[in-house]
């Protein structure tokens, strides 16, 4: 029986099969890093430039936000200045201009003292080398009295509301800030930018412009102006305008891209450099108009080329050398760009690293793939081959001696009890004498087969206790799931029934209005049709449309931003989908749908949270946590009184986390109460509005979803007041 063993031991068996499977493991895992390599590669190279190019085009549009305020303000202002020219007789302008101004010592014309108010009307100067003409002091009463009415609305957002005089003369207003004050007889304001791009010889079409960057000494401020030209009658009297800091966007450029190694900066159409985050001292000092030409810098010479060969599409592209991505979008107002320049060998670093760690994670899993793989074939195969072969090697000493031949253990394998039974047999035909005890094995094996039935089936059965217990267990996970977003689509049904509410009147405004224009144009085409038109007629039927064109206009304005604020809270509700966003804006949506869907009487919401503060995490859960407090505190916390307040407020934040409480003046919560309010169905008005879920709600997304905290604190007639603690990046 020794000789149907020869050949290859056991051992060297299972280390030949054990060697055969690990390669062909590694080379599996090889194939997918190379598969993984060339795919997360594919991926940047298609993801990278559109996530630039996006990030690029939303600084541009919040950077053009001011600038297209101030572009439209002035034309308004040189619009109403022209029409109220019209209207202001010459005897009321001398009895106003009298009131008004007076001749200083110095021979300047200013502003009488007692009249000096820099908080609510704009101060003046005006050069009285040469006698005033009636036309003179007509514009200086005109500019005031629009200063006075309109400057503390526009100051801020600008920082400056004014008329130049070609009389070198200047009407201002800048809140705090005397102008008429500070000037002397040497003051001259016409060789100003504002005045030398106004002049009609410079300005032929009467635009529209903006003066290059500049330094403001008087504001300690960078500031940009734009200006409206102004023309009476066929002729230059001056201008309009507004001054602009731009401090705030010169900061934003001054954030540089750590991880992808991207900087920021603004270039204007004929290259000059306005704003970058490493030349700010090379900019001030060329007053904020440093040529690229001047620098020699390769990169940024590469950068200007290709953004004047790319017409005034937002663009992303490689430089020519391909050692660079740029992305770039055209800034609204001053003919400016807003770029981002990332350098490709840090996106290829960032590639290789993340395959290194693909490559790392794989090894390690090798590693322990070939463990267990050592470890199954020594448990199956090496060690069920040593005891068969140390049973034959007996069996066969038995047999040799005269003894009882022996039946070989039972094996795992199929394989190898079919090996063990062929053993068996040979040792029947040699001990055929040995029936009975043959037979008694049999009725061992019969035993030892029944017992496994018995196992099996008890093990069956305990296989579907737990199928039933982790059945029983997702079906109230799901009907609490379904619970959950019943009470999310519940609110949204009421910011929709709330909105569909608030939409009516501003459609309704804007619909009759334009009624009225279209009739009011009908009538002018009737008298145009007849021949005989008065101008009055013309003028008043015109005016009339005019005014009905702005009604609806701006009405169908504030209905599109109520829809635009309900199209982002919805789609972040239903989506649950994961962006950065900017906290402040963020409730300010959900606070303007909440106040027009509750519709409480009395009951206001008020914010004190930072412009600036911006979270990687969920704005939808947030904005149903927000939803579901406000909710909660008009409906618990007022119980009918006329001033509730609700406030929404930053306690503080750093890199990691961010603290806000959402607090009341109401009638607070009992103690006894207090610890059971985070539970689903508890609720004190059953029955009465109140389901139970609000605040398990808020509980289970700030906890769950946002990864945060909520604590309550509340004293009874003192109001109540909770605490979320959440991280600015929220889990994964």
């Amino acid at each position: 029986m020794n000789a149907t063993l020869s050949g290859k031991p056991p051992a060297s068996l299972a280390r030949q099969l054990s060697l055969q499977i690990s390669l062909l493991v590694v080379l599996m895992v090889g194939a997918l890093a190379a598969i993984a390599f060339w795919s997360v590669q594919r991926e940047i190279a298609a993801v990278v430039p559109g996530t630039m190019l996006s990030t690029v085009q939303l600084q541009a549009a919040q950077q053009g936000q001011s600038f297209q305020l101030a572009d439209a303000s002035v034309r308004r202002l040189a619009r109403e200045w022209l029409q109220r020219s019209g209207k202001l007789g010459e005897a009321e302008a001398e009895r106003r201009f009298g009131e008004l101004f007076e001749r200083s010592a110095d021979g300047v014309w200013r502003l009488r003292p007692a009249l000096v108010d820099t908080e609510r009307a704009p101060t003046f100067y005006l050069q009285g080398s040469k006698p005033l003409d009636a036309d003179v002091r007509r514009r200086a009463v005109l500019g005031y009295e629009l200063l006075r009415e309109q400057g503390p609305a526009l100051v801020p957002p600008f920082f400056s509301a004014y008329t130049d005089f070609v009389e070198k003369g200047l009407m201002v207003y800048s809140r705090g800030i005397d102008w008429g004050k500070g000037a002397t007889p040497a003051t001259d304001n016409f060789n100003y930018p504002t005045m030398t791009g106004a002049d009609p010889r410079n300005n032929p079409k009467r635009e529209v412009f903006w003066t290059p960057v500049y330094f403001d000494e008087e504001a300690k401020a960078w500031m940009v102006s734009v200006i409206q030209p102004l023309d009476l009658q066929g002729r230059w009297v001056g201008t309009v305008g507004h001054d602009i800091t731009i401090d705030t966007l010169l900061q934003q450029i001054g954030q540089a891209d750590a991880e992808l190694g991207a900087l920021t900066m603004i270039i204007s159409r004929d290259g000059q450099l306005i704003a970058h985050p490493e030349l700010r001292e090379r900019i001030a000092k060329a007053q904020g108009q440093l040529a690229l030409a001047t620098l020699g810098d390769p990169v940024l010479s590469a950068v200007h080329a290709l953004i004047a060969s790319g017409g005034d599409t937002a663009q992303a592209a490689r430089t020519p050398d391909g050692r660079h991505l740029v992305a770039w979008s055209r800034i609204a107002g001053p003919d400016w760009w807003a770029v981002r320049v990332a350098p490709q060998a840090r996106i290829d670093e960032l590639l290789h690293r993340g395959v290194l760690w693909m490559l790392a994670v794989g090894l390690v899993m090798l590693l322990l793939t070939l463990l267990l793989l050592h470890r199954v074939i020594r448990q199956r195969v090496k060690q069920p081959l040593s005891d068969i072969t140390s049973s034959v090697e007996a069996l066969a000493a038995r047999v040799h001696h005269g003894e009882e031949p022996q039946t070989l253990p039972a094996q795992g394998s199929a394989d190898l009890q079919r090996l063990s039974q062929a053993f068996d047999a040979m040792a029947q035909d040699l001990a055929s004498h040995r029936r009975q005890e043959q037979a008694a094995q049999a009725a061992l094996q019969s035993e030892v087969h029944e017992r496994r039935q018995a196992e099996e089936a008890v093990h069956r059965l305990n296989l579907s206790l737990e199928a039933r217990v982790r059945e029983r267990g997702e079906a109230l996970q799901q009907a609490q799931q379904e619970l959950v977003q019943r009470e999310t689509l519940a609110s949204l049904g009421s910011l929709v029934a709330g909105v569909s509410h608030e939409l009516n009147t501003p459609i309704g405004n804007a619909l009759m209005a334009t009624d009225t224009a279209v009739t009011a144009l009908a009538d002018l085409e009737g008298m145009l049709a007849g021949g005989v038109v008065r101008r009055s007629e013309l003028s008043r039927g015109m005016q009339l449309a005019r005014e009905c064109v702005g009604l609806a206009l701006a009405n169908l304005k504030r209905s599109a931003s109520l829809v635009q604020d309900f199209k982002q809270v919805a789609v972040d509700r239903a989506s649950l989908q994961r962006r950065a966003f900017n906290l402040r804006r963020v409730s300010e949506e959900v606070v303007h749908l909440l106040q027009v869907s509750l519709k409480s009487p009395g009951c206001s919401v008020e914010m004190d949270l930072p412009i600036e503060l911006v979270l990687d995490s969920f704005p939808g859960a947030f904005g149903q946590v927000l939803t579901n407090l406000v909710e909660n505190a008009v409906v618990h916390a007022f119980n009918g009184r006329s001033d509730g307040r609700i406030l929404i407020s930053l306690v503080r934040s750093d890199e990691r986390e961010v603290v806000l409480t959402v607090s009341d003046n109401g009638c607070g919560i009992a103690p006894e109460h207090q610890g059971e309010v985070f539970k689903p169905f508890f609720t004190t008005r059953l029955g009465q509005g109140g389901s139970g879920l609000g605040l398990h709600l808020v509980y289970s997304i700030v906890c769950n979803v946002l990864g945060g905290e909520i604590e309550l604190d509340s004293e009874p007639g003192e109001g109540t007041r909770f605490t979320l603690t959440l991280p600015r990046r929220a889990p994964d």
